[in-house]
């Protein structure tokens, strides 16, 4: 577990916040990808949160009525794992472990993934959690589709006006990000964040 002490050494946050990304690996051009921390620390004030490796999955789909989103349970996902989404006697889906025959041949021992095996057939979203937070989702997932997801631990930070509820990013977003790489060892970090020139810069200190 590695924890994060974010310190806001600026005078005057400027109704900014910071944002933390994770990014899932080739990310796809319409990837929703979610802020997976909101820090809203005023001038002068550290704020801090804390990462672990835990990777957690859940598949949504649209109900009959109109904006009506069915959520299926959430289930934890280890790398090489391949979870199947079924739909028994054709109610909403839900998740289950796939035969590991099959994680085989569709992932990497790197990848975590979801395979859309409901019959009949419902298009899903499949969502992707961090340490409880999320962090992509991928839209419209077919018949017989497979997502997978795998991200390495770089963080990425960013100051930017709060988001809305349910705001997300996309993958050309992260052009404008400070990317930080935690060594494996850190168990914690202090990131300073400064404005200068009307330029907000982050550093980082690792122990």
């Amino acid at each position: 577990m590695t924890v994060f002490n974010v310190n806001f050494a600026v005078d005057d946050m400027q109704g900014k916040t910071v944002l933390v990304f994770l990014k899932p690996q080739n990310p796809q051009r319409d990837y929703r990808i979610h802020a997976w921390q909101i820090l809203t620390g005023s001038a002068g004030a550290t704020e801090s949160f804390t990462y672990e490796a835990v990777i957690e999955t859940d598949v949504t789909t649209v109900g009959e009525k109109p904006g009506n989103v069915i959520i299926s349970g959430r289930h934890q996902a280890s790398p090489g794992n391949l979870l199947q989404a079924v739909s028994p006697s054709g109610l909403s889906p839900i998740l289950q472990p796939a035969s590991s025959s099959l994680a085989l041949e569709k992932l990497t021992p790197q990848q975590c993934g979801v395979i859309n095996s409901t019959n009949p057939y419902i298009q899903l979203d499949s969502n992707w959690y961090v340490n409880g937070r999320p962090v992509v989702t991928m839209p419209k997932v077919d018949a017989r589709m497979t997502v997978s997801f795998e991200y390495e631990p770089n963080f990425y930070f960013m100051v930017a006006t709060p988001p809305m509820v349910g705001q997300t990013y996309i993958v050309q977003n992260f052009s404008d990000m400070t990317q930080y790489v935690a060594p494996v060892t850190a168990t914690e970090v202090d990131v300073t964040l400064t404005r200068q020139n009307g330029l907000w810069s982050f550093d980082f200190a690792a122990r």
